[in-house]
């Protein structure tokens, strides 16, 4: 293994994919915590509860994302192991592109999560630090792409007049027609 063929951004995107994906088993992405709860005047002990992010209430927008992380940090750390990975856009592009996915897909879940039942006094319901160490694992992927896109000469306003030029139709400019179109030379007239 030579780390020394791998940049900043092959690096970062490597170390994010691995602590993403170990993020995703710690039992702390979302938590119900009770302290004395009162339901219908009978008071129950306190305690809490922490789910994974393979668990229920958090599923696919939780998994997903760690499993995407990780494997855009396998290709990045392919080329220490001597491994030639060729991909049809740059690896910084390529991370920018999933990290922005899951930082959706993990706003989505955050928004999405159940709360604690109203009428229950003393019981507490959301995400937990371990989620947001994942958004900000998806986050710091993003930024660190970026700035390695950016700094291997690529810049978003031309990468979107790429993909702009690419989808509109081509027009051919007026051409004249291919000889088997044009009409045959008349014959001479004579007098």
């Amino acid at each position: 293994m030579d780390l020394t063929k791998l940049g900043r951004t092959e690096r970062v995107l490597a170390i994010v994919g691995l602590l993403a994906f170990i993020d995703s088993f710690l039992p702390a992405w979302y938590t119900v915590s009770a302290s004395g709860a009162t339901v219908f005047g009978v008071t129950y002990g306190g305690g809490s509860q922490g789910y994974s992010g393979w668990q229920y209430p958090s599923g696919f927008l939780t998994w997903f994302p760690a499993l995407l992380l990780l494997a855009v940090g396998v290709i990045a750390a392919l080329p220490a192991f001597g491994v030639l990975v060729r991909l049809p856009a740059r690896l910084s592009l390529l991370g920018l592109g999933v990290s922005v996915v899951a930082a959706l897909f993990y706003l989505i879940q955050w928004a999405t999560y159940p709360s604690a039942p109203a009428g229950f006094s003393g019981i507490s319901a959301g995400p937990d630090w371990a989620f947001f160490v994942g958004l900000a694992l998806a986050v710091a992927a993003g930024v660190f792409s970026y700035l390695g896109y950016t700094a291997e000469g690529g810049s978003l306003a031309a990468l979107g007049q790429s993909i702009k030029a690419r989808t509109q139709p081509q027009q051919q400019p007026y051409q004249q027609a291919p000889p088997e179109y044009q009409q045959p030379p008349q014959p001479p007239q004579q007098p």
